[in-house]
């Protein structure tokens, strides 16, 4: 290679040769495999990334990097949103306003865009003590704020609005716990759901993350503290919601807790949030580890039994500080354990391969069927204040809590099952719950356990002798 001469941002020119630009990491798109079987320069696989690089408040610019497959993973598992990065040797190219591809990547403030080749060009840490001057960027909004439009504005005129972009500064409220869904060409895609307020309203917005690094930042979002600019939010119809509404798209820039004086504004302004209550969907499960509220099982119940808005359903998360008096796991019924179509989630019964819904893929025989084993058990728990009676242990929660999946649980012996459930039998505990009220159609509050956490407090006697009297009548 060619010696190479630092360049800035602002300075590149269309077929620049042999630069280097240095810049912080903004925003990164989840690396993808192309079939290049069909094209004139490739044979199989191609793996493709995309990120946007910046060097200054004013300038940032897109990089698409393309190489072997296993080039480019390793590139997009080494960096990440955050990191300073040296680009050396890439292509420059004239960004054309008429190129589609300008509708899937943020807008950048360079007229050019780069391009990383295997084998032509290098993306590689910058180390050196400078590095130091491109972390700030990374809280720097690149537009002004002079374009914000707040959520009242923006759910008062949705469809006047519809197939725009809009800028929006918001607080989070809420954010769920990692879900996976299964496309209908069988690859699996992880998602967290999060809600969003700035106080100009009562109402949330409820958003959803797709790309694996926000997917990861936002687990350590704190409701009521972080701030998120969103720049180029769309406003579009949702044909599965069957409504219009604000979502993120390849466009939209996410900046974390914006380094100017309206964050304060508007983190102040929804300061009476309660961050434990969620308006929005009850499949959205809360990251337990943003869950903070302590309660008793006496202040779930006068929680529930509060008077809520006609046809609302109160859902909240909490830590309840209790013990578990039971753990449904020795008991054989082909409950505990279900099978459900990965694509369509519908129940499979023993009899059948597959979830017989014919607008399903694997239902109507056009693919081979696809089930995943899930655990459904039921657990019952006590604190000083009262019982809950019959919470529910699910899914990947209650992998986690009982250290085994639902394959491995089902070839467990009843003795090894039995095991299972004193793991947290005598010790109190930190349970985080979702809880979701009743209404005239379930009449039935939900206790969904979230996690079960040995409590290190240590226990006195009264409660350990109550535990015991539990434990025997129940024998556990």
């Amino acid at each position: 290679m060619s010696s190479v001469y630092r360049q800035t941002l602002g300075s590149l020119q269309p077929g620049a040769q042999n630069a280097l630009v240095i810049g912080i990491i903004l925003n990164s798109f989840n690396m993808k495999t192309i079939d290049a079987t069909r094209t004139r320069f490739n044979h199989g696989e191609r793996g493709v990334w995309t990120f946007m690089l910046r060097d200054s408040k004013e300038d940032c610019i897109n990089v698409t990097v393309w190489g072997s497959v296993q080039y480019v993973k390793k590139l997009s598992s080494d960096f990440h949103i955050g990191s300073v990065v040296e680009v050396i040797n890439p292509k420059v190219v004239e960004r054309r306003p008429e190129d589609r591809n300008e509708l899937f990547v943020p807008s950048a403030s360079s007229s050019c865009s780069l391009t990383v080749n295997e084998g032509n060009a290098l993306v590689q840490s910058h180390d050196a003590p400078t590095r130091a001057i491109y972390e700030p960027l990374l809280m720097l909004p690149i537009k002004n704020l002079t374009e914000l439009r707040s959520l009242k504005s923006i759910f008062e005129n949705l469809e006047a609005l519809r197939d725009q972009y809009v800028d929006v500064l918001v607080v989070v409220t809420f954010v769920s716990d990692i879900r996976n869904v299964i496309t209908r060409d069988g690859r699996s895609i992880k998602f967290r759901n999060f809600e969003a307020a700035d106080g100009s309203t009562d109402e949330v917005v409820s958003l959803v993350l797709w790309e694996n690094d926000w997917i990861e930042r936002a687990a350590f979002w704190e409701p009521k503290r972080t701030a998120i600019f969103l720049t180029d939010a769309r406003i579009a119809y949702d044909n599965f919601k069957k409504k219009t509404i604000l979502s993120i798209v390849r466009k939209t820039l996410i900046i974390e807790n914006p380094n100017v004086p309206e964050t304060t504004t508007v983190r102040n302004s929804v300061q009476y949030y309660d961050p434990d209550v969620m308006s929005g969907s009850s499949f959205a499960t809360p990251n337990p580890d943003t869950i903070t509220t302590v309660m008793t099982v006496q202040d779930i119940s006068n929680k529930l039994n509060k008077k809520s808005k006609q046809g609302e359903r109160i859902q909240f998360a909490t830590i309840l500080k209790a013990y578990v008096i039971d753990i449904n796991v020795d008991k054989l019924g082909p409950r505990i354990i279900s099978r459900r179509c990965a694509l369509c989630k519908r129940i499979v019964l023993d009899d059948q391969d597959s979830c017989m819904n014919l607008d399903c893929p694997s239902g109507n025989g056009t693919r081979l069927p696809m089930n995943v084993m899930s655990l459904n058990l039921k657990v019952n728990l006590k604190d000083d204040t009262g019982y809950l009676i019959g919470c529910k242990l699910c899914g990947d929660a209650a992998e986690r809590v009982l250290g085994c999946t639902a394959n491995e649980f089902q070839a467990m012996i009843l003795p090894q099952r039995e095991d299972l459930k004193w793991k947290y039998a005598l010790e109190k505990c930190d349970i985080r719950l979702h809880i979701l009220g009743p209404t005239s159609v379930f009449p039935n509050a939900v206790y969904n356990i979230l996690s079960i956490c040995p409590n290190e407090d240590e226990e006195n006697d009264e409660d350990t002798q109550i535990l015991n009297e539990c434990l025997n009548k129940n024998n556990f």
